[in-house]
């Protein structure tokens, strides 16, 4: 039998495992351990030698783990037990699959009933560490490593004084597992959001003189050669909770005090005499009790391998205030090394890898983009001989968004010989040049020159099979893509489902590799273009390079073209413009049916089938598998198809045909001019591959972005499944999951227990992702380029906005963004910001200006009665930037904080041909 997933023995605990032993506390100060079920799930009782078997880290978590050393080396800690992640287990599984919300499945640990067995177990424990009060503290699986602390993410409760108050803490301190503050922690540490088990260590408070805490190298500096201990009156909480205390810095080897800060004021030197506490002040510590915390500490660093943050308590309170008394330590965790000591400085952006899947990635869209994206790389690189190195994360997600890792990028492109970083970034549209340039590893092009004998023929093999194989894959593609829409696979077995996703899989990589293919094929001929058209045309031919990419006729402009059909024909009806003009965009459609007696309507309706039959695959953000598709929503259509109602005049067929073949003669007026015979005759035929290459490339991103649909359509399915069996609340929920937990659900055969166990995780994994995604989208956007320091976030300097005030007041402000060249020409109009087509109203009157974050193909139908595009993001060689050549609109693309600058109403002039958008604010 199959077991899904691993990781459920240290979540939601193993069901099996728990039924035949359970060890719900176990002691943490004593010789021994003691393995206690409480009767609860029939485990043995009793106490065995304490060692690995009895101290697995998955039982107890990191803080406990560091207690019991601390212990077994000699030192002195409070009586201690742990409750250990079993019981978490095995209290909070049946919860997982019967709350909607992360508030309500903490309130619902919070409101915990335990049987008496427990409360039994635990009063004994109690009773067996004395004392008249306890506190009681976190200490999850992840919690107190080397790399992520988690210090102050979870809960400690003190001061708890019966075993009523004991059960109360474990619950307020296991719901704190899942605080969002402590999983927007685990999200910026690079962990998955979802927490793993928790043990809760309950431990007799001590009632010192003195507590506070140690740091056995300076935590600001890393400095090795100096330790830091800050002191305050009465526990360490005051010292933790930033309360009045006084700080040493101490040289680690001779202890001698190099600096003491005290609450009152700062003193030189070692300067310490007797022990001084009053309310809400810290305490002077004694010489002697400085060297033996000093000694203390540099013993546990060697102990644990590592610098350690230590807290420790002094004495107890009545005893003789001018004696050392007795030193307790309650807890010691390694010091996480400060931001960037631990890895290099990356550069990071999404200028370009935004765009093709911009905003906030749910789970299942990422883990299938990441896996595909490996592949790309790696082929991509590879038809240049050049290899992508194993431990390179060239693609990572950042507060739920997409961003390529320029530092790596570079460093393998740099083995390419006279390719310069800024014209690749310029061809990508991203920034980050300056940040990059002295970053990346430059690599030698030896590899490159001794795999060209190999890599120049697979290179013209591709440019002269690509024309041949990718449409002859895109018809064998459409017709599996038929297939699988005639099925319903919401009824079959989950064998079935196993298979049909192995088939998809298939279908969506070779798919990918040809558009990959057709990809790489259409750089390479364009940075031959580019270059002679440099070389042999001059500067002013090369400053019109994007006038030779109009008119191709390609397939993502095909959308917006059908679209502006079904305009033509709605605006011949008055009773279709009327009831479109004033029904609410998502209620259009249902409307439209309610009257399909009238022949107008029933002839519009069967227009628009047609169209969602071809195109009802996109959609805008079309590369997240959560966004529903034309073919499911209408509302962005009816919400494009009204401002075809309110413009003056649409476009027709035989002006657009005008339109693109005055492109296609601009394009070769400037071949004419710039290029002497001979070398023209060149030109044109690199230039014809070249838009060739351009073609097949929209027409194979078409055939991809149906494969999406594809898996939208098959998880979709899959969540069905997993809603009847009782995993997830509704299927769309199946988006909160990952390709690799919903493939291991695929290949288990679970039942009773186990598989119960399994619809826990589902449900907690999918509130904890919701609960993040929100926060998320409710966060502003990470900057589109930074340096990443260990985990900081350092913008690239704000360049390229200057603001300009008027002569005259009346004048109002002027400002300039710079951004990129997208598609020439000059012209002026009111603004519309539209940052989410799903959120907003995407309507776009005619003469507007659309200002927007990216524009994918499936927002192009709104260029249709724009007068100009402004982006934030993209580059002149992205999808969109294509489309809007082909409608022959002025585009900015690249143009920084263009959503967060520009306001819906302002005048603005974009200057498409140098890049530049002018903006005027009365």
């Amino acid at each position: 039998m199959s077991r899904f997933p691993s990781e459920s023995e240290v979540f939601v605990g193993n069901a099996a495992a728990t039924r035949r032993r359970a060890q719900f506390t176990v002691s943490l100060t004593e010789g021994i351990s003691a393995s206690v079920s409480g009767g609860l799930a029939g485990g043995q009782s009793g106490e065995e030698k304490h060692g690995e078997a009895a101290w697995p880290a998955a039982k107890v978590g990191g803080k406990a783990q560091g207690l019991r050393r601390l212990v077994e080396e000699g030192f002195l800690v409070p009586p201690a037990f742990c409750v250990t992640t079993d019981a978490f287990a095995h209290f909070t599984q049946p919860l997982m699959a019967g709350v909607e919300t992360l508030d309500g499945l903490r309130e619902a640990i919070r409101e915990l009933s335990f049987p008496p067995d427990f409360v039994e177990e635990i009063t004994r424990q109690l009773k067996r560490l004395g004392g008249d009060s306890f506190a009681v503290r976190s200490s999850a699986l992840e919690e107190d490593q080397l790399e992520h602390s988690f210090a102050g993410q979870q809960l400690s409760v003190l001061n708890v004084s019966s075993p009523e108050g004991v059960l109360r803490a474990i619950c307020e301190v296991w719901a704190s597992l899942f605080g969002l503050e402590s999983l927007l922690y685990r999200a910026q540490m690079g962990l998955d959001v979802v927490p793993r088990a928790m043990g809760v260590i309950v431990q007799r408070m001590v009632h010192p003189v003195a507590g506070g805490v140690m740091f056995t190298v300076d935590p600001l500096h890393f400095d090795g050669d100096e330790m830091v201990i800050s002191s305050a009156a009465g526990s360490a909480e005051t010292v933790v909770g930033g309360g009045a205390t006084n700080t040493y810095y101490l040289d680690k080897a001779s202890a001698y005090v190099r600096r003491h800060i005290s609450a009152a004021r700062e003193e030189e030197g070692n300067k310490s005499d007797e022990p001084q506490d009053s309310a809400g002040k810290g305490v002077h510590l004694t010489e002697q009790q400085i060297a033996v915390l000093v000694e203390a500490g540099r013993r546990i660093e060697a102990i644990f391998g590592s610098p350690q943050d230590i807290e420790w308590a002094w004495g107890e309170q009545g005893a003789n205030r001018h004696e050392p008394g007795r030193l307790y330590f309650l807890q010691t965790r390694p010091i996480t090394a400060p931001t960037g000591a631990a890895e290099a400085s990356s550069v990071w952006t999404n200028a370009n890898v935004g765009e093709a899947l911009p905003g906030v990635a749910t789970p299942l869209t990422w883990s299938i983009i990441h896996r595909f994206s490996r592949k790309g790389f790696e082929q991509a690189f590879g038809t240049l001989g050049l290899a992508v190195p194993a431990e390179f994360e060239l693609v990572r997600e950042f507060r739920g968004r997409v961003y390529l890792n320029l530092t790596q990028f570079m460093t393998v492109a740099s083995g390419i010989p006279l390719l310069k970083p800024e014209t690749l970034f310029a061809m990508a549209g991203g920034g980050g040049v300056d940040l990059v340039r002295d970053r990346y590893e430059k690599r030698s092009a030896r590899r490159f020159w001794l795999k060209l004998p190999t890599t120049v023929p697979k290179i013209i093999a591709a440019q002269l099979s690509m024309p041949v194989v990718a449409p002859v894959w895109g018809k064998y593609f459409t017709e599996k893509c038929e297939e699988f829409f005639d099925r319903d696979l919401r009824a079959v077995s989950r064998e079935r489902l196993r298979a049909e996703l192995a088939q998809i899989d298939r279908l969506f990589d070779r798919t990918g590799l040809v558009m990959l293919t057709t990809s790489s094929n259409f750089l390479m001929s364009y940075v031959v273009t580019r270059e002679l058209l440099r070389l042999w045309g001059g500067a002013e031919s090369a400053d019109r390079e994007r006038e030779l990419f109009g008119g191709m006729q390609v397939k993502s402009a095909e959308p917006g073209l059908a679209l502006l059909e079904l305009g033509r024909i709605l605006r011949r009806s008055y009773r279709l413009r009327k009831l479109v003009a004033e029904t609410p965009a998502e209620q259009v459609h249902a409307t439209l049916v309610a009257q399909s007696a009238h022949e107008d309507v029933a002839s519009f309706l069967a227009a628009l089938d047609d169209f969602r039959e071809e195109y009802g695959h996109r959609a805008p953000r079309e590369a997240e598998l959560s966004t529903p598709r034309w073919r499911e929503d209408t509302t962005f259509l009816f919400e494009v198809m009204k401002s075809f109602v309110a413009a003056p005049y649409l476009a027709s067929s035989l002006q657009l045909e005008r339109e693109r073949r005055r492109a296609q003669e601009v394009s070769s007026e400037i071949v004419q001019k710039a290029f002497l015979p001979g070398l023209r005759q060149v030109f044109e035929l690199v230039l014809k591959v070249t838009r060739g290459n351009a073609q097949l490339r929209e027409y194979m991103r078409d055939r991809v972005v149906d494969s999406l649909d594809i898996y939208r359509r098959y998880f979709l399915a899959c969540g069905h499944h997993l809603v009847r069996d009782g995993f997830l609340r509704e299927a769309e929920d199946v988006f909160y999951l990952t390709y690799e937990e919903i493939r291991a659900w695929l290949a288990s055969d679970e039942r009773g227990a186990e598989e119960r166990a399994v619809a826990g995780q589902f449900a907690v994994r999918v509130l904890v992702r919701k609960a993040v995604q929100e926060q998320y989208r409710n966060q502003p956007d990470p900057p589109d380029t930074f340096l990443l320091r260990g985990h900081e976030m350092i913008a690239e300097e704000e360049i390229g906005v200057r603001v300009q005030t008027g002569a005259d007041e009346n004048e109002g402000v002027y400002l300039e963004l710079y951004g990129l060249p997208g598609s020439s020409g000059r012209v002026t109009g009111r603004a519309r910001v539209i940052h989410d087509p799903y959120r907003e109203d995407a309507v776009i009157l005619p003469g507007e200006v659309l200002v927007a974050p990216y524009t994918d193909v499936g927002w192009t139908p709104l260029f249709l009665t724009a007068r100009a595009v402004i982006t934030s993001l993209g580059g002149p060689l992205s999808h969109a930037c294509i489309v809007a050549r082909e409608y022959g609109i002025p585009t900015v693309v690249n143009a920084k904080r263009a959503t967060e600058v520009i306001q819906t109403g302002d005048v603005v002039t974009v200057d498409g041909d140098r890049g530049v958008v002018y903006v005027r604010r009365s």
